[in-house]
Order: C-alpha cells, then structure tokens, then sequence
C-alpha cells in the first residue's frame, strides 16, 4: 500500500509539474502575441498619424495656392494669425497666473459645455 501511496504521489506531483509548465507556455506565448498586437498598434497608428499629416499638408497647400490665385498673401496671413495666437497666448498665460481659479471655473464650464454638446 504505501508503495501505491508513493506511486500515486509521484504520478500527482509530475502531472502538477506538467500543468505548471503548459501554463507557462501559454502566458509566454499570450505574451508574445500581446507584445505583436501592441508593436502592430503602434506601427498602424503612425501610419495613420503619418497620413493625416500629408493629407492637411495637401489641404493647407491646395488651400494657399487658391488664395493666392485670387490675390490673396497668405504669407501675410500667416505671419498676421502667428501674432495673434501669440498674443492670445500670452494674454491666456497672465490671467492664468493672476486668477488661477477663475481660469479652473472656465475650463471646467468649457469642458461641461463640450460635453453636453458632443452627449447630442
């Protein structure tokens, strides 16, 4: 009987050692498939990223050389919108730091404006 016991021990003690090491393969290989999937992500979304950039490079240039077949300086234009934003910027900056929970109460209402609006 107790070489029956140990037998039986043995044959437990391989099969929980066989177990371990099917689910250690598993998770090795979940892992690697996770590590594509996130590399192939990756790799898609730059590719995305890359294409919308070409795609409003496209616009911005198509937009700009009617403008300027219709008279308009949009190397002006450009320079005109840069000091605004620049501008703005600043003046945004300054009332950032003299009235900080202004600033916290008006982006917090722009926010729940945006949200309702886009809830529609």
């Amino acid at each position: 009987m107790a070489a029956t016991t140990t037998s039986a021990k043995r044959q437990a003690t391989a099969s929980v050692r066989r177990a371990k090491d099917e689910i250690a393969e598993s998770a090795e290989e979940i892992a690697g498939r996770a590590k594509a999937t996130g590399r192939r992500l990756r790799d898609e979304a730059n590719e995305i990223e890359d294409s919308l950039a070409r795609g409003a490079e496209d616009l911005a240039a198509t937009v700009s050389s009617k403008l300027k077949s219709v008279g308009v300086d949009t190397d002006k234009m450009t320079e005109v919108a840069r000091e605004q934003a620049s501008d703005l910027q600043e003046l945004i900056i300054r009332e950032i730091q003299e009235r900080p929970l202004r600033a916290l109460g008006l982006a917090a209402a722009v926010g729940l404006f945006v949200g309702f609006l886009s809830a529609r």
